[in-house]
């Protein structure tokens, strides 16, 4: 349920790094406010509807009945309607439905499932009860193996369209369960006129929230949480004070983060701290200006933690700090890195957009040096207590803004590099793959969260002399639209 819930960015056709479900946000470019040069050819454009009031008129009128062409990257059905292409959430191809307005924009135009009349093969019954209303598992009427092949077949295909580019080899797909996987969450609150209190996610197409008991993408820990948090906010004396919640597990504990617009008085306060003890939970205050606030209203700089088999570490990190929230997909990924890279103790490398060092700290146990940089130096300095913390006296981390460094200060810093790794947002790497070209390194290892700029970038490194060896997709997000990949590129023919 990363996308679509709540606060957050989650979401367009893939977005979800971004809205609810999420805890830190994976950090940005900051000055990369471009559009990418190219769009999925399937993919609704942003173009405005042709008035807003026409736009709320369709709003959630039934269009008719359709049977459903073929399917989108993004899980959708398409159809036409009124010489539009149409695209229909929670259809699927061969499917004869009914369909509901969403929205409108130049030749293409969105709506929703209202009735399934006939029913595709691959259609199964959503395990989720709030899968109807819930905006975060898009896909789950979707057999699991069918979701798969379809991120994959996104990928090649936009890989194929947008660089000319094939994989000389396609790695087996990196899985997790598909239930109880994701260490964190954000959630929404909203005080009813009745006194009742809702706890949950927005609704697909709607900033309207849906109430949620259970989660079925969360542990049980996060689970057990809601019911008396849900309690905890409905007696609260300090009316409407807390907006969101967010949730998160870690390696030892699990915690909260409570955002306020007034501070909980005593009484309140109490009700947390009992609700802390009897499940051995942390709980923080968050009022909106960057810093936590521990339950006697002390400023505090907590840690948590998640480990790292692969290496044999535990990395701590600040409930702020962005984390991959799919531990299982995590460690094969890490593994993965390593294993493709194939460091040997002489060589050095570069990670870049490294975060608290998720890649950097485990590839520190296989080369001579490794470099993370990132832009967040509040990262940058979690990364260097890790790294410190474990004796990797071989990781250097760097505070830098990788949209505007030069390729001259960025060999200036780093010297000469063996190999590089990059993890960059979903604007992707635009700005800095030019000047890791001038490095020269003999591989690249691209970890991408978005097809469509992994397919932009994948043409600047080929164009620049490095050919796609291997790529794999890693499904950090069963059941939604997210994809991620892991491309391997080797300079030379």
């Amino acid at each position: 349920m990363p996308q679509g819930k709540n606060g957050g960015k989650r979401p367009g056709s893939f977005s979800s790094k971004s809205h609810a479900l999420r805890l830190g946000a994976k950090p940005k470019n900051k000055t990369s406010k471009h559009r990418p040069e190219f769009d999925f050819s399937d993919q609704p454009k942003h173009h405005g509807p042709r008035t807003q009031e026409a736009a709320q008129v369709r709003l959630h009128q039934r269009l008719g009945e359709f049977v459903i062409d073929r399917i989108s990257h993004d899980g959708r059905g398409i159809t036409q309607w009124q010489g539009k292409t149409l695209f229909v959430d929670g259809a699927l191809p061969g499917e004869k439905v009914t369909a509901r307005f969403v929205s409108e924009r130049g030749n293409l135009a969105e709506a929703v499932v209202d009735q399934v009349l006939t029913v595709a093969p691959e259609r199964r019954s959503p395990p989720c009860p709030h899968h109807a209303l819930c905006g975060g598992c898009q896909l789950q009427h979707i057999a699991p193996a069918t979701q798969l092949e379809l991120k994959q077949t996104a990928v090649l295909e936009q890989l194929q369209r947008w660089a000319g580019l094939a994989p000389a080899e396609i790695l087996p797909p990196i899985v997790s369960p598909a239930l109880a996987y994701r260490s964190c969450a954000r959630m929404g609150v909203w005080y009813e006129k009745d006194g009742s209190v809702t706890l949950g996610f927005r609704q697909r197409h709607s900033n309207t929230l849906t109430p949620i008991s259970q989660c079925l993408v969360l542990p049980e820990k996060l689970n057990q949480l809601l019911a008396p948090l849900r309690e905890w906010l409905t007696v609260a004396h300090t009316a409407k004070a807390i907006t969101h919640v967010e949730l998160l597990e870690s390696a030892k504990t699990c915690a909260m983060i409570l955002r306020h617009t007034k501070v909980p008085g005593e009484r309140d306060l109490q009700g947390l701290r009992e609700l802390a003890q009897q499940f051995q939970c942390a709980i923080w205050l968050d009022e909106g200006k960057g810093g936590l606030r521990d339950l006697s209203g002390q400023l505090c700089d907590p840690r948590l933690s998640y480990p790292v088999p692969e290496a044999d570490l535990e990395l701590e990190f600040h409930p702020r700090d962005f984390i991959q929230v799919n531990p299982a997909v995590n460690t094969q990924m890490i593994a993965q890195a390593n294993r493709l890279l194939d460091l040997n103790s002489s060589e050095r490398v570069l990670d870049l957009f490294c975060g608290i060092g998720n890649f950097t700290l485990p590839l520190a146990r296989h080369c001579a040096e490794v470099i993370g940089v990132e832009a967040v130096e509040s990262m940058v300095q979690r990364g260097r207590e890790n790294a410190a913390r474990e004796g990797l006296v071989n990781a250097r981390f760097i505070a830098a803004d990788l949209s505007k460094i030069s390729g001259y200060q960025l060999q200036q810093q780093c010297g000469e590099i063996d190999a590089v790794l990059l993890d960059p947002p979903r604007d992707g790497a635009k700005e800095i793959a030019p000047h890791i070209l001038q490095l020269k390194p003999k591989r690249i290892l691209y970890i991408s969260c978005n097809p469509a700029t992994l397919a932009r970038d994948a043409k600047i490194l080929a164009d620049g002399g490095y050919r796609l060896q291997t790529l794999g997709v890693m499904d950090m997000f069963p059941h939604t639209r997210h994809i991620e990949t892991m491309g391997l590129f080797v300079r030379g023919k």
